[in-house]
């Protein structure tokens, strides 16, 4: 993305996103699950999937970053699951 003309919101995008996770780190209490981690990635890989697939198309990285996403969305889900039949 760095030879690209919106590198630079590349970075903003991928900042907005990414400072939320940091305040949730220092927040968040990590005694127990919770499934808005393996969501917060997901979003990020969607959105660097997103970028790769309309700006480096040719390179075909996107497919790698939305399947990351789409193995985080299924994490996720997972997670859901488990903590609902636990309770």
């Amino acid at each position: 993305m760095r030879d690209t003309p919106v590198y630079k919101w590349y970075l903003l995008g991928s900042w907005a996103l990414l400072i939320p996770i940091l305040i949730l780190v220092w927040t968040m209490d990590r005694s127990r699950p919770y499934p808005i981690w393996p969501f917060l990635l997901s979003v990020i890989f969607c959105f660097r999937g997103y970028m790769e697939w309309k700006y480096i198309h040719e390179s075909r990285q996107h497919q790698v970053s939305i399947l990351l996403a789409a193995v985080s969305l299924f994490f996720t889900s997972l997670m859901i699951c488990i903590l609902l039949l636990k309770y």
